[in-house]
């Protein structure tokens, strides 16, 4: 068989194995539930902290946009304070290079890995809202 007949052989029987054609669901919140269901949750946590702290940085830009050079500033500060969000969960969570987390804090660590992010993340919201938006 010819390799371009195979591939097109192959794209045309993809889609009668929907299993192979999709990734897994990702398992849904549930506090109560079993370990993946309660990472899950810690996983949404995250991503409403990120996306408030997103929401604030964008109405500090629109408030500020007559004052380029502050809004520059305040990039450099939000690029270095990922770093430094980063590092600290290093440092929290350390792991040595190539090791699976997960064999040194069980299967708890994406929990606790998101929530910390997710304070970690609301802080430096509470921060941006203080200094620049409830201020005259």
């Amino acid at each position: 068989m010819k390799p371009l007949s195979l591939l097109f052989s192959l794209g045309i029987s993809l889609p009668m194995f929907p299993a192979l054609a999709q990734p897994p669901a990702l398992p849904r919140c549930n506090p109560n539930g079993n370990q993946l269901e309660m990472n899950a949750c810690a996983r949404d946590e995250f991503r409403t902290a990120d996306a408030e702290l997103n929401r604030i940085y964008h109405e500090i830009r629109q408030r500020y946009s007559n004052q380029p050079l502050k809004l520059e500033r305040l990039r450099d500060a939000q690029r270095l304070w990922i770093q430094l969000r980063d590092a600290d969960l290093a440092a929290q969570f350390p792991v040595a290079h190539g090791e699976d987390p997960r064999v040194e804090y069980g299967s708890m660590y994406p929990l606790e890995y998101a929530g910390a992010k997710a304070a970690i993340t609301r802080a430096r919201s509470q921060w941006l809202r203080d200094t620049f938006l409830d201020t005259p």
